[in-house]
């Protein structure tokens, strides 16, 4: 079981510069040029983009990194520009490249999906060949890949641990070394800001930035940067102040967030800072107080309700206000530890 556990850990946390729908996006458009067969064609070219509208409208919405610019044609070129193999994609970009397909126009073709589950095709054609892949289920996961109308490369759906919260519990309750370790790798390479300002003030500010294009790399959790910072840099300055003694708070903190997320979906209508991030939060800094499963529990259920629903309509800098108002509603919780 714990060995199943640290999987699951390891590939919910990643380390990606930049918002993670534009990254998935861009992943799938470098993913397609990587499996053409024929030399890319910046002349010929044309592509089309398929996924679900909250993918669409994050995706949109925020700025990509060292290009400072947003919407579907720039992360699509993004893609298309990158050298990288991982879902980390834009610090491998070719900014001269991208920018000359910035200056073409109609290239794009974008059909949005009206469905929950995650999903996101890019497709690229040019003289002759055509190459679509697709990304279910989870940011990084490239599903299929299909050349001319026929597959060659399909990964089968990923099979991830369901956790409840008894077994978190108990899981936590081990002290096992290595997913302590992975929490602590969390958030010690997490973003920090300036440690000059409290997490109350560091959080939102830190969570615009990122919607603006900041180019730090980001410790993301089940597919959401904001939410990794959310939970992260409250955690590396108790860290600070504690040291090792925090980390069973950290995993039970990560894996509520894993477990909350299974429970709801990864990207919504609704912002995941409130439905997620904050409950994750609150259960990890219960955790060290010594409160109870049931205690715990109980918070983590009524804590949205008390917050009240918080809409998403993009990956956008208002993030960082959203940010400022979730976390007023777990500040006790933090101070009391």
């Amino acid at each position: 079981m714990s060995r199943k556990i640290e999987e699951l850990l390891r590939s919910e946390i990643v380390q990606v510069m930049g918002c993670t729908e534009p990254a998935s996006v861009a992943f799938a458009f470098a993913t397609a040029r990587k499996y053409l067969q024929k030399p890319f064609d910046l002349r010929s070219f044309s592509a089309r983009l398929t996924a679900t509208s909250d993918i669409l409208r994050n995706a949109s919405t925020a700025v990509v990194p060292r290009l400072n610019k947003r919407g579907l044609r720039t992360v699509a070129a993004a893609g298309l520009s990158a050298s990288a193999e991982s879902f980390n994609i834009f610090p491998s970009m070719n900014l001269r490249l991208a920018n000359k397909l910035l200056c073409r126009r109609g290239w794009l073709e974008t059909r949005p999906l009206k469905q929950k589950e995650f999903f996101v095709r890019a497709e690229l054609k040019q003289r002759g060949e055509t190459v679509a892949v697709e990304i279910t289920g989870r940011h990084d996961h490239i599903a299929r890949v299909v050349r001319n109308g026929r597959t060659v490369c399909r990964a089968g759906p990923r099979e991830d641990a369901e956790l409840n919260m008894d077994e978190i519990w108990a899981i936590v309750k081990e002290r096992n070394p290595a997913l302590e370790n992975i929490a602590l790798d969390f958030i010690t390479r997490q973003v920090r800001g300036s440690g000059a300002r409290p997490p109350a003030a560091r959080v939102p500010a830190l969570v615009r930035a990122r919607m603006l294009g900041a180019a730090s790399p980001i410790m993301t959790i089940t597919g959401s940067g904001n939410q990794g910072i959310f939970i992260g840099v409250p955690f590396c300055e108790l860290y600070r102040k504690k040291g090792d003694a925090i980390l069973p708070a950290v995993l039970f903190a990560l894996l509520t967030q894993i477990h909350l997320t299974k429970r709801a979906s990864r990207i919504s209508g609704a912002c995941g800072l409130a439905t997620k991030a904050a409950p994750a939060l609150t259960a990890g800094l219960m955790y060290a107080q010594g409160a109870s499963l049931p205690e715990i529990r109980k918070a983590i259920e009524h804590l949205p309700r008390r917050i009240g629903y918080i809409p998403c309509p993009g990956a956008m800098a208002s993030c960082g206000t959203k940010a400022r108002k979730v976390l007023k509603h777990v500040l006790p919780q933090l101070e009391a530890v």
